[in-house]
């Protein structure tokens, strides 16, 4: 088996370490170089600067037309294997492959589309998982090689689930390509999708009811954070105590949104609708991320006020 690998996200580099480990990999595609977070440099992606490490061979294209496509025939691949590439692949590319395969981190047909871990934080599911599939022609819509179930405890982030997922990945993904026998099944169940993250996704609504919330604080960190204005300004919400699956429901005297009280260990006791979560980091405006403790310290005029 020699693989083209197809991959852009951080979360994939754990696999591209294991596939060259096994010497597997004729060569990385990966997304070009664009321009970061701050000034104008072209950064490279996480996966071309880990394969550069490895010394393997890398190719960036925008788009795979008919000259992209005969240079990767080039190398004589007969395995694609792709995961967080981010562009779809059309039918004449797939047919230069005798095999292909796609890591998408949810269950299917659950979350297909290009945020899974996040949408299952934030949607507040007890579980989600991995699956290894043939790559279709619809996002994420081929069948089925094997999937791994990953139980959540409602405490999880968008980093730390990524992370997780990404340890647990190569050695699920070699299982199933060194099986001789391996056989993959349609996808059964009703199928929902995912949509690109937008900074947009971490307006609190105090409103809404306290595992959602806690939910979406998680989900949207470590981006796009979740915020809620106080005094008029932005106030990140970086960290949430406790799981969002232990919350004691009641219906509390204050208006949503209100900062109650500080707790020594838990953090700022904030009204919902049904329950108080506690925000146990923040990242207050022109200041560095801090902990709820220090936040306090210098704003005790924020007990009583309202998050909006």
């Amino acid at each position: 088996m020699r693989i083209v690998y197809a991959a852009t996200g951080s979360i994939a580099v754990p696999l591209l370490e294991a596939l060259a480990a096994e010497g597997l990999i004729a060569l990385v595609i990966t997304a070009p170089d664009a321009p970061g977070k701050r000034g104008k440099a072209l950064v490279p992606s996480p996966v071309k600067v880990r394969a550069a490490e490895l010394g393997l061979e890398v190719y960036q294209p925008e788009s795979i037309k008919r000259v992209e496509r005969e240079h990767i025939a080039s190398y004589g691949a007969d395995t694609l294997l792709s995961f967080c590439y981010g562009k779809i692949f059309g039918p004449k590319f797939l047919s230069i492959f005798s095999e292909t395969f796609n890591v998408h981190p949810s269950l299917l047909p659950l979350y297909r589309g290009p945020s899974p871990i996040y949408q299952a934080i934030r949607n507040g599911d007890r579980e989600t998982g991995i699956s290894l599939q043939k790559i279709g022609l619809g996002v994420d819509e081929g069948d089925v090689f094997n999937a791994v179930r990953i139980p959540l405890d409602g405490t999880e982030t968008e980093e730390g689930l990524s992370e997780k997922a990404a340890s647990l990945i190569p050695d699920f993904v070699l299982s199933v390509l060194k099986d001789p026998e391996r056989k993959a099944v349609c996808q059964t169940g009703e199928p929902s999708f995912t949509s690109f993250v937008t900074k947009e996704a971490g307006r609190i609504d105090f409103s809404d009811t306290s595992l959602s919330v806690h939910s979406q604080i998680r989900a949207c960190y470590p981006w796009p954070k979740a915020y809620a204005l106080l005094d008029g300004s932005p106030l990140y919400i970086t960290g949430v105590y406790g799981s969002a699956f232990g919350i004691e429901s009641t219906v509390p005297a204050e208006k949503p949104g209100t900062i109650v009280s500080y707790e020594k260990g838990k953090g700022l006791k904030v009204a919902l609708c049904d329950g108080y979560i506690y925000i146990s980091r923040v990242l207050p405006p022109m200041k560095k991320e801090m902990d709820a403790a220090s936040f306090i310290n210098g704003r005790r005029d924020a007990i009583g006020k309202v998050l909006e």
